[in-house]
This record gives structure tokens, C-alpha cells and sequence, in this order.
């Protein structure tokens, strides 16, 4: 009986930290919305999520004793936080993993899965993949029963492949660079239907002011502002922003 209850003790801190799960850190609501989707709930993010520019974040003092316990950090390469980490804190380079961030599918699949068999979640991440396809369908389907496939845009070089993805045709791209008297002489002659910006660095009012016929829209690609947390979130929210203004019946304002 005795030695019963001294393998239960020993047991326990195992089963508790089998239930805890894995203890992630992200770099930014993005990366973190790529840990969520492979299925791992216990994650914490570096860049708050209320930020405009989250790859510009660094590195703070709270920062450091969380990111020494982190079992895995999850990172895009864009991060200002993460070459601070790497130069000045001796992690064990297995903990981090790099992912590319985008909203194409494809590549969103394969990141997801690049998590998940670290973490060992790949049933719990194929279940997310199946979502955030079935989303995509009825993205593209929105885009179809809105006519607008195939219309050409014009779009900011970091929404170029999402725009595709559902059906757009960007005709011309701009930035990531402020711009110039050049560019703006060149996206003039382009025939659109819409402009796409980012949100995160917005640079076309020079161009919506030429071309002031179109509507511009902004893109988010960092789930966190306007209600956003997943990436199945912000597909939903930049969907909407392409669908024609609602217009109110007749005799209402």
C-alpha cells in the first residue's frame, strides 16, 4: 500500500504538467494566431495585440523571465524583439521556430503543421486546417456573388497574397517604401476597382487622392484590433471591407 502511494506522488507532477501543456511564447498576435491554430491554447505574446506595428516592439525586462521558461518560441523573422532576444539572451536555439506569415493558404497550412509536430498537436492543428479552408471557400464564393473576380486592384505588396487567394487581380502593387512622384505617375494609368492598403502601414492616401473614384480599403495582416484574434478572424474582417457599401433603403438616410 505504501509503495502504491509513493508512486501515486511521484505521478502527480507528471499528470499536472501533461495537463498544463506546453508553455509557448509568440512574437506577435500573428504568430500567436498560428500556435492557436495547431491546437495549443497555453500561449503568451510578446507584442501586445493593440499595437500598430508589432514587429517594431522590443524587448522589455517583464519579458525576460517568461521568455527563459518558454518551452518553444514561435517567430516570423521580421520581429525587432527576436534579434534582441537571440544578441543578448542565451536561449537554446532548438526552442525557436520560424514560420512564414502570410494569408495564402497554402502556406498557412504548412506553418500551422510546422507547429503542431514540434508540439506534437497535428490532430488538433488538421481540424484548424479544415476550418480555415472551408472559410476560404466562402471567401472566394462572397468575392464571386459580389462580382468582383477577377477585377483588378491595386494592391500594398504585403496584401498581394491574400488578395489573390480570394479571387482579386492585382493589376499593380505598391509599397512597402512611401510613394514616390514616379510610382504615383505609374499606378495613375492603371485601371481598378479597388486600392488595398495595410493597415499596419498605410501609404496610399497620395494615389487615393489621384484616383479618388476608387475606394481604398485597408487589410489587416495582425489579428488584435477591431475584434480580431485568430486568423480565421481577420480573413472575415478583410473580406467585409471589399463588399460595397451597405446603401439604405429609399426615404432613409
Amino acid at each position: 500500500m505504501k509503495l502504491k502511494f509513493l508512486f501515486i506522488l511521484v505521478l502527480v507532477p507528471f499528470l499536472s504538467q501533461a495537463q498544463k501543456g506546453l508553455n509557448i511564447i509568440a512574437s506577435t498576435s500573428w504568430t500567436a494566431a498560428y500556435v492557436r491554430a495547431a491546437g495549443i491554447l497555453n500561449v503568451d505574446q510578446l507584442a501586445p495585440s493593440s499595437l500598430e506595428h508589432p514587429a517594431e516592439y522590443e524587448l522589455q525586462i517583464e519579458d525576460i523571465e517568461k521568455i527563459k521558461k518558454a518551452d518553444f518560441i514561435v517567430y516570423a523573422g521580421y520581429e525587432v524583439v527576436i534579434n534582441q532576444i537571440q544578441q543578448s539572451l542565451k536561449i537554446d536555439q532548438n526552442k525557436f521556430i520560424k514560420i512564414g506569415t502570410s494569408y495564402v493558404e497554402s502556406e498557412i497550412c504548412s506553418e500551422i503543421l510546422k507547429i503542431a509536430e514540434k508540439a506534437q498537436t497535428v490532430d488538433k492543428a488538421e481540424i484548424s486546417i479544415q476550418l480555415i479552408h472551408q472559410l476560404f471557400v466562402e471567401a472566394k464564393a462572397e468575392v464571386v456573388k459580389n462580382g468582383l473576380k477577377g477585377k483588378p486592384v491595386i494592391a500594398h505588396f504585403f496584401q498581394t497574397g491574400f488578395s489573390k487567394e480570394i479571387g482579386l487581380n492585382p493589376v499593380s502593387i505598391f509599397g512597402p517604401a512611401p510613394l514616390e512622384s514616379y510610382n504615383l505617375v505609374e499606378l495613375a494609368k492603371k485601371e481598378a476597382v479597388l486600392i488595398i492598403d495595410n493597415f499596419h502601414n498605410p501609404i496610399s492616401q497620395p494615389l487615393s487622392e489621384i484616383k479618388k473614384g476608387i475606394r481604398t480599403v485597408e487589410f489587416l495582416n495582425f489579428p488584435g484590433l477591431f475584434k480580431t484574434v485568430t486568423i480565421e478572424d481577420v480573413i472575415r474582417y478583410n473580406v467585409r471591407q471589399i463588399m460595397p457599401p451597405l446603401t439604405p433603403p429609399k426615404g432613409e438616410k
